[in-house]
């Protein structure tokens, strides 16, 4: 993946967001963040369905990735 610059709808997106490592992540999640931007500011306020359904989805697997860490395992 380019780091970058923003991800746009035409660009690859990981079919698997799971085998990312933390750091792939967020980055992505940046480059999507910036891509939400750049569309909105050119799109009248709005952002293309496919870049908003990846973004959810990067969001997703974030939340999961934070929940299983906050989750700590009680005694054996």
């Amino acid at each position: 993946m380019n780091k970058g610059r923003a991800l746009t709808p035409k660009d690859p997106f990981p079919t698997d967001l799971a085998a990312l490592s933390n750091a792939e992540l967020e980055q992505l999640a940046g480059r999507l963040q910036e891509e939400v931007f750049r569309e909105c500011n050119g799109r009248a306020g709005i952002a293309s369905d496919q870049t908003l359904l990846r973004q959810s989805l990067v969001e997703l697997e974030l939340s999961v990735r934070n929940l299983e860490r906050s989750v700590s395992p009680g005694p054996a």
